[in-house]
């Protein structure tokens, strides 16, 4: 008895109509959902104008109760808060809390005299965008105290 021998490729073939039709499927349920939320998290001026040529993105992790020492930045940059809870004191504003998805900025110039993990037990952190221009190399400035 002879037998017709299938070849892989032709199960392949008898799969691509029903693959296509499934991802038709998702493609019109996914069309038919709304869209994403957007919700506005802050809106920080840049004064003085600056060009932005490039923009710097870092994630800052803290330790339980760990602080970032005094410093500045020559460049604004906007932190988010993605875990834990932080004192802050930023230039002459009093000291405030900001926790998950809270927003600061650190104006060029301005002294930042700490963000403090306001956990001992559990870590912190930030995720930072820091908008530099074409001229500018050193974004950081630890002061001295």
């Amino acid at each position: 008895m002879i037998r017709a021998t299938k070849s892989s490729s032709w199960g392949d073939h008898m799969h691509k109509p029903f693959i296509g039709l499934a991802l038709l499927g998702s493609a019109a349920a996914a069309s038919s959902a709304p869209i994403p939320t957007r919700v506005p998290i802050a809106s920080f001026p840049i004064a003085p104008a600056k060009q932005v040529t490039r923009v710097e993105t870092t994630r800052v992790d803290f330790l339980p109760g760990q602080e970032m020492p005094e410093h500045l930045h020559p460049v604004p940059v906007i932190c988010f808060v993605a875990r834990g809870s932080f004192a802050v004191s930023i230039g002459g504003q009093p000291e405030r809390t900001v926790t998950v998805g809270d927003a600061t900025i650190e104006r060029a110039g301005e002294v930042v005299h700490y963000f403090r993990n306001l956990s001992a037990k559990s870590p912190a952190q930030l995720y930072c965008a820091i908008l530099a221009g074409p001229d500018d190399k050193q974004l950081s400035v630890m002061l001295n105290k």
